[in-house]
């Protein structure tokens, strides 16, 4: 798949685009090596149980990078730069579990060429809300030189 390649004149207020995933125990695994957060929340079936949780809990991290794709594939895309996320971590992911990231053009500053995305995690089995919040961009362009 293709990354989208829209720039700031191409967006509007109100504009939306999502995808879905599924975050796996490799994912998980995975996230953790490159991480170095092996909290046994993240790790241990059991000892997420015996807390209270239904299985391995997906790092918030693990969510915000979701964002971090969601903004630089679907919208705006590979002319995007991040430059803030700020997330609410409103429930916990369990592996394996199908997740939507969502985000919409909340707002465009023409003055110096920047965006603020709306966006939300949400889980499809059930339609939890697992986070929201908001994205921070700006643009890149060619180097002409």
């Amino acid at each position: 798949m293709s990354a989208a390649s829209m720039g700031f004149a191409d967006l509007s207020v109100g504009q939306q685009a999502s995808f879905e995933a599924t975050v796996s125990a490799r994912d998980v695994d995975r996230f953790i090596e490159l991480s170095g957060d092996t909290n046994p929340l993240h790790r241990d079936a059991d000892f997420a149980r015996a807390r209270g949780f239904e299985g391995r809990v997906v790092h918030g991290a693990y969510l915000c990078a979701l964002v971090s794709r969601l903004v630089g594939v679907h919208l705006p895309g590979d002319n995007a730069v991040v430059h803030s996320i700020a997330l609410e971590f409103r429930s916990p992911l369990t592996v394996d579990s199908p997740v939507r990231v969502t985000g919409s053009v909340d707002q465009l500053s023409e003055a110096v060429g920047a965006a603020v995305l709306k966006v939300s995690v949400t889980a499809l089995e059930d339609g939890r809300t697992l986070a929201t919040g908001k994205v921070r961009l700006g643009f890149t362009s060619e180097n002409l030189a």
